[in-house]
């Protein structure tokens, strides 16, 4: 059974010993133990991780009709908290500071934009383009704030809907833009290689008779990454949450698509893992090999999920869904997980009130990797070390394949948001 006492995070030179007792804003340093591949052996670090928009989306299960769906959206709308989401992120940067990773992947790098007033409807609606919270953005000016300069090396728009909603300052348009995205370091040479959606999707029933479905949509990015002359295909990508066929089928999609004349270590949120259901997961690792797993074998590692408003005291993570898998010639030096321990929760002030948060409802999984290693196959098992703060999945409405393993994220206002749009004979997608 895994400890969160013995649960330590990665850096990427030096072996440090435990460090107690940081906030969300301290800049601690950890690192990773000896390696067991040729020290002239390139290393790439990456850390992947599901930001979350930090609000309960399952509210919407609720939606009947468009006047719930204007109830529903507006009452989440107004409880979405900038400075809130502010906080979080900048937790997220002090682990991005800690680790140092060459790459970032980030899942639901999502975007909240408004348009008031609503033209919802109307003959010639125009798209909501104000921004009220922008995941992706976050992330890198959090981490320009620390003098840490990361460049989106690959991004895709996986859901992009509309809808109505009814918010104490009226009624207005609000809009969800969910993306995959790949960082990469300044200084590291990387290349675009592919943005994608996967074809098998899940389809939203209207609630309406003869509006049919919508579609909500998951895919994956990926680039080039290339290190002392050796080059590594890095993806993102998130795998749908309520049903084990489309994972399957996405996972077939994602695995077809991924190159085999150079290594690959792709991060995701792939819903699937040890402590739930597995099917995609044994899918996955039939051909990549989970880092997690190969550095700690007798540890759960699990990273899913806190509560849906990250205020639970006690860590709720029961599951391993989050993860690195990797194949080809390259080897695990050191993993480990970031932001599941309860001293990595943030302090923020609300409403007068002085409350702590996960910086998501999921935790990240950072790992190195020696790179051009001849296939040796050798790791060095990591003893991680504790950094400063510790990302989230998505649901959506279920179908008759739906698994008992979603927890709450974005995929719930994907796919309301998607009815919505139904509801009034429009959705738009990137």
């Amino acid at each position: 059974m895994d400890s969160t006492e013995g649960d330590r995070s990665v850096g990427r030179r030096t072996v440090l010993g435990s460090i107690a007792g940081l906030t969300a804003s301290a800049a601690a340093t950890a690192g990773v133990s000896a390696r067991s591949a040729p020290q002239s052996a390139p290393e790439l670090a990456v850390l992947t991780r599901n930001v979350y928009l930090g609000v309960d989306l399952f509210a919407l299960f609720d939606a009947r009709s468009l006047d719930d769906v204007r109830r529903i959206a507006g009452e989440l709308f107004d409880g979405i908290d900038p400075g809130l989401v502010t906080a979080r992120v900048d937790a997220m940067a002090a682990e991005i500071e800690a680790t140092q990773p060459d790459a970032v992947a980030l899942q639901e790098a999502a975007a909240i934009r408004v348009q008031r007033p609503s033209d919802f409807g109307t003959d010639s609606p125009e798209r909501a383009e104000t921004v009220v919270v922008d995941l992706l953005a976050a992330v890198q000016s959090a981490l320009s704030e620390r003098g840490l300069n990361y460049e989106v090396a690959a991004s895709t728009v996986t859901t992009d809907v509309e809808l109505p909603a009814d918010t104490d300052d009226g009624d207005v348009d609000v809009r969800l833009t969910d993306r995959d995205a790949l960082l990469v370091r300044s200084d590291v040479d990387a290349t675009a290689t592919a943005t994608a959606t996967f074809e098998a999707a899940f389809g939203v029933p209207i609630p309406i008779p003869g509006l049919g479905d919508l579609s909500v949509q998951r895919g994956f990015c990926a680039a080039d990454v290339t290190l002392g002359g050796e080059t590594v295909t890095v993806a993102s990508t998130h795998l749908s949450s309520v049903s084990e066929s489309l994972r399957r089928q996405q996972v077939s999609e994602l695995l077809a698509q991924l190159p085999t004349d150079r290594p690959v270590v792709v991060g995701g949120d792939f819903n699937s893992g040890p402590g739930g259901e597995t099917a995609a997961y044994d899918q996955l690792t039939a051909e990549l090999t989970d880092a997690y797993a190969e550095s700690h074998p007798d540890r759960d590692g699990f990273t899913c999920c806190q509560g849906g408003d990250l205020r639970n005291a006690n860590s709720r993570l029961d599951r391993r869904i989050d993860g690195l898998l990797f194949r080809g010639d390259v080897s695990v030096a050191a993993t480990s997980r970031v932001g599941h321990r309860p001293e990595d929760r943030v302090r923020y002030d609300a409403d007068g009130e002085t409350v702590q948060v996960w910086p998501s409802d999921h935790a990240g999984v950072v790992g190195t990797f020696a790179v051009g290693a001849s296939g040796s196959g050798a790791t060095a098992t990591a003893t991680e070390t504790a950094a400063p703060t510790g990302t989230p999945e998505s649901t959506t409405r279920a179908g008759p394949d739906t698994t008992a393993d979603a927890g709450p994220g974005l995929g719930v206002f994907a796919a309301l948001a998607g009815i919505a749009g139904g509801l009034a004979g429009r959705c738009w997608r990137d």
